[in-house]
């Protein structure tokens, strides 16, 4: 057999592993030296990847494939198709990494950072004084590191594009002023790398998200200013039906900007950018819709975003968490929705303020698709929850304390003491989405639970399987899936 097809020409040798599985691909390079050789052609793996690893709703990298190299390229493919096979088993594994005790103190953010090529992990810590570091992913040692002096850091953004100038926002209060600092990470002459100052914001508001050139910048209220660093356009969105509400994400998607808060989501039309000097109009949300009091909040981008090859209704997945109805019986509820994919671009008018949560609740555009129910309750440190493009997401639950105190039983209340107590978990879920084969449930596929607790802050990278945690008592531990 390995005479009959050395014999073949180059192009049907390639055609010939197009066809083939991932699996087969990988046996059938065994069989020849040149067989071998054709195996590792770019266009092998660029077509394994669409068919096998895209199409089949698996996490990639976000990134056009002919910016790969063929090695590069084969090994991203493998690594997606190894993942995939972990998050379809009935018994999905989550493995520890590496973990590392940090000199600086307690954790208080945690970022993965893609760098034109290169991937690291963001900390911010509190010792002495404020410190951000860049650590390598692998090891976690610290590459490079940042620090103002006598200062407080008060939010940090990195940016979804790779190829940006500015790598991290990050706000720094010093000295009684406030200032947002833009920070660029390259390489040093010394095969390093290095964090520079880029460029000072004088703004009280808390970086939020970073994309190219475009900052999000939000008040701990209502107010969201879009910032071009570079040319210094702007534009100024607000909503006033909120107060004391944290801001957590700010997506561009479908002509509109989505502002996700503690409580609330607003959704702007893309407003008419203004330089300095011209007159700066309130832009107002065409529809706001309030959680109440909630736990977490997250949104994520479909991945059709990226690849167009993927066939996918919405664009846009919210997932929410909050405390159930019954106070004695304590649960928390993961409400995953979905965009309506007939979500209008049609341009409302936004000069005006509609933001009243009565009014627009009837036009709130994301429909529930399912949740999940968790039945521990307790204090909880870290409310970091990050929902992926193809529907997994990661959370920390809390020690379950409603095992002792008043307990329901049939019509009484009585004491129980618990035996012991729990620590908290880590948790990993599967919601409905391509990687979930079209299924309508939710699952838990992974609870792990922690050796000791204080999970301070964490951050999931979906397409590598990756989920980094931070401690009060300065650990930094990484898992992979």
């Amino acid at each position: 057999m390995s005479l009959i097809l050395d014999g073949l020409n180059q192009d049907i040798l390639i055609y010939l592993f197009t066809v083939l599985s991932i699996p087969e691909i990988l046996l059938l390079r065994q069989v020849s030296r040149r067989l071998y050789i054709v195996s590792e052609q770019h266009a092998v793996w660029k077509t394994a990847c669409t068919n096998k690893i895209l199409r089949n709703g698996i996490p990639f990298p976000k990134r056009a494939l002919t910016s790969f190299s063929a090695k590069d390229l084969e090994r991203q493919t493998m690594r997606a198709y190894r993942l995939g096979l972990n998050w379809r088993s009935p018994t999905t594994t989550l493995h520890q990494v590496v973990s590392t005790h940090i000199k600086f103190g307690a954790v208080e953010q945690i970022k993965f950072l893609s760098r034109r090529g290169r991937s690291w992990i963001i900390t911010t810590s509190i010792g002495i004084w404020w410190t951000l570091c860049v650590r390598d992913c692998d090891s976690l040692h610290v590459v490079a590191e940042w620090s103002p002096g006598k200062a407080l850091f008060n939010g940090i953004a990195v940016n979804s594009d790779d190829q940006s100038d500015a790598a991290i926002a990050i706000s720094v209060h010093s000295a009684g002023n406030t200032t947002v600092e833009l920070l660029t990470i390259s390489d040093d002459d010394a095969g390093g790398v290095t964090i520079q100052p880029l460029r000072t914001l004088d703004t009280s508001n808390k970086p939020v998200a970073l994309n190219g050139d475009i900052v999000a910048l939000c008040d701990h209220d209502s107010e969201t200013l879009i910032l071009n660093w570079k040319t210094q356009e702007q534009a100024l969105l607000k909503s006033s039906d909120t107060w004391q509400d944290k801001p957590l994400h700010v997506v561009f998607a479908q002509g509109s900007i989505f502002v996700v808060r503690a409580r609330s989501i607003c959704i702007f039309e893309e407003p008419r950018m203004v330089l300095p000097g011209d007159d700066l109009d309130i832009v107002w949300p065409r529809v706001c819709k309030s959680f109440g009091w909630v736990d977490g909040v997250s949104l994520a981008l479909g991945p059709a975003q990226f690849f167009p090859v993927i066939s996918c209704q919405s664009s846009l997945s919210l997932l929410v968490r909050n405390k159930g109805s019954d106070p004695w019986r304590p649960t928390e509820q993961f409400q995953f929705m979905k965009l309506n994919a007939d979500f209008s671009q049609t341009p409302g008018d936004t000069s005006q303020d509609t933001s009243s949560t009565s009014q627009e609740s009837s036009s709130f555009p994301f429909n529930l698709i399912s949740s999940l129910s968790s039945h521990h309750q307790g204090p909880l440190r870290c409310s970091d929850m990050v929902l992926g493009s193809y529907g997994t997401a990661v959370w920390i639950q809390p020690s379950d304390w409603s095992a002792g105190g008043l307990i329901p039983e049939e019509h009484v209340i009585r004491q129980v003491y618990a035996s012991m107590r729990s620590q908290e978990s880590l948790v990993v879920a599967l919601f409905p989405g391509l990687l979930n084969q079209g299924s309508s449930e939710a699952h838990f596929k992974v609870v792990l639970e922690s050796n000791e607790s204080g999970w301070s802050c964490l951050d999931y990278d979906e397409t590598r399987g990756l989920i980094a945690l931070g401690s009060g008592t300065g650990e930094v531990t990484v898992y992979r899936l």
